[in-house]
């Protein structure tokens, strides 16, 4: 695989590594430069500005809310992984199909708004191998035939792919059997989340599927891997660059894990994926990828598309498998989520892309609760700021983890903070910018009323909080007030100013990475404050 796939990108590959079944090596990542470069390669220097935001609005999703969710008798109460056909040119404008733990349903729309459902799924199990499970359907057509590619579970847990065909979309689906099984010990004997296509150019069926589990996360998928074949029903010819796509383990939004491929070829050389990041054990969120054949993708942490929703909101959990078409020029992208009221729901939900939405930009932020699992987003984009909203759990904090990786470990963050309201009783206001950020656990701080002080510098060692200094009483903190923050780090030497003067210095040699992000955060997590015209310059 490293000489075959020499272009296979280091941050998408070496997360394999960590795994304790064997895999095919990973190419080898690159020496480090001597100094930072730019993406074309010129050498960056000293007073180059390596992020920015204003928090205007950006292109991207706005949300539309729940489109589908469980009432027929047969759906349990997760609805998932829709699959969907646009415009076929005959019948219904959308048809979708998604699965609902052992069963497949079928709905159609005019509008992808407003759907009707077949009243009984149009597979159910029957097999030895579906006894389980039976969900996750990817559908094409192809010379008047609808082929679906579906996951089954047997007995014993073994997760499979199968087959099934018909001449109408709605069925009767006559089904063919497993057609994909696990070869290797690393795939956990767990094949699942199918995406079939039809390369009309190539005249050969390709599948995008995923495999191995994250047995911390609840067996959710850990690789993306790919075959090929000459009829639906196989054989399937696994590709020896397997698997495909792996886990970046940077401590970001793909972290531990990668699956619900969705591939669609844009036109010769484009291929694009929709793919859910698993973050730690949890949460799950959505990104997007490019190829020039399907096979070779470039994992970054800027391909992070759609973070969670609102805490509280239908789409605070997870967000899972995304489906996107392009309904009266603009895309559409149906996806199913999780959230726990009560109990497990998913839904399957819309969101429609825009040229501008005020949103927290996903290529250069996600959203977390530090290293707590997140119960939702803790942050809204309005008035040219990120607000911290003062909804995360008391316990913890609310955070911007930076998503642009910084190649040097000597810069300055500027970013203006804004508090709002008093702080909680009890509290500090604790809103602090983040920077070398190799992890949630790992990172140094500084920012207002921090350690009961009105400045503070601390570090987040490995999940350890340590105070380094601190000035001033956290009660001089004043609401309403804009302070200019910026924090300088060269070397060892850390020091913070403050609407232009120097308020803290201090040595400390804990953390200098030569990788690594930057972030915001507001500390307790029922503060709030506005963070605006944010920059990163190298020194």
């Amino acid at each position: 695989m490293t000489d075959a796939h020499p272009a296979l990108s280091r941050r998408a590959l070496l997360g394999g590594a960590a795994s304790s079944l064997a895999l095919p090596a990973a190419v080898a990542a690159p020496p480090a430069a001597a100094h930072p470069a730019a993406a074309d390669g010129t050498p960056r220097r000293r007073g180059t500005v390596v992020l920015t935001d204003d928090f205007r609005p950006v292109p991207g999703w706005s949300r539309q809310g729940v489109v589908m969710r469980t009432d027929l008798p047969w759906e349990s109460s997760l609805l998932q992984d829709p699959c969907l056909v646009h415009d076929s040119g005959t019948g219904p404008v959308f048809k979708l199909w998604y699965g609902s733990l052992h069963g497949i349903g079928y709905a159609t729309s005019q509008d992808g708004r407003r759907w009707e459902k077949a009243t009984e799924p149009v597979l159910a199990p029957t097999l030895d191998s579906e006894t389980s499970a039976l969900n996750q359907p990817s559908v094409v057509p192809h010379d008047g035939v609808w082929h679906m590619t579906y996951f089954g579970v047997d007995g014993a847990g073994a997760g499979r792919i199968h087959h099934a065909s018909a001449r109408s979309p709605e069925g009767p689906w006559t089904k063919h059997g497993v057609v994909l099984t696990s070869t290797a010990p690393w795939e956990d004997d767990f094949l699942y989340n199918s995406s079939l296509m039809y390369d009309t150019d190539e005249k050969l069926w390709k599948m995008w599927y995923t495999a191995g589990k994250i047995a911390s996360a609840g067996g959710e998928p850990r690789y993306v891997c790919y075959a090929t074949a000459d009829r639906p029903g196989g054989p399937w010819r696994k590709h020896p660059a397997n698997p495909v796509l792996r886990p970046m383990d940077d401590g970001g939004w793909a972290s531990l894990g990668v699956g619900g491929p969705n591939v669609r070829k844009l036109g010769p050389g484009r291929y694009e994926t929709r793919l859910v990041g698993w973050q730690a054990d949890y949460p799950s969120r959505g990104g997007r990828l490019l190829s020039p054949d399907g096979i070779h993708w470039e994992l970054e942490r800027t391909a992070l598309e759609l973070d969670l929703g609102v805490v509280d909101g239908d789409e605070d959990g997870m967000v899972y498998r995304q489906f996107a078409v392009v309904h009266e020029g603009r895309e559409h992208l149906f996806y199913n989520v999780k959230n726990n009221r009560p109990g497990w729901n998913e839904t399957i939900q819309l969101a429609v892309r825009q040229d501008a939405v005020e949103i927290v930009d996903p290529s250069k932020w996600t959203m977390t609760h530090g290293v707590g699992i997140p119960t939702g987003a803790s942050f809204e984009v309005r008035e040219q700021g990120a607000w911290s909203l003062g909804n995360a759990p008391a316990a913890r904090p609310q955070t911007l983890q930076g998503n642009v990786e910084i190649d040097a470990p000597d810069y300055e963050v500027r970013v203006s903070v804004t508090p709002h309201g008093e702080a909680p009783a009890g509290h500090d206001h604790d809103h602090v910018i983040l920077a070398r950020m190799t992890g949630r656990d790992s990172y140094y701080y500084a920012g207002l009323g921090s350690w009961g002080h009105a400045f503070g510098i601390g570090v987040m060692e490995k999940g350890r909080n340590r105070k380094l200094v601190g000035t001033g009483s956290a009660g001089a903190i004043e609401p309403g007030r804009r302070y200019d923050l910026r924090f300088v780090l060269d070397g060892k030497d850390l020091q913070l100013h403050a609407d232009g003067r120097l308020v803290l210095r201090v040595e400390d040699p804990t953390l200098v990475p030569q990788r690594g992000c930057v972030g915001l955060q507001t500390s307790n997590g029922a503060a709030r404050a506005k963070f605006s015209r944010l920059s990163v310059t190298l020194r």
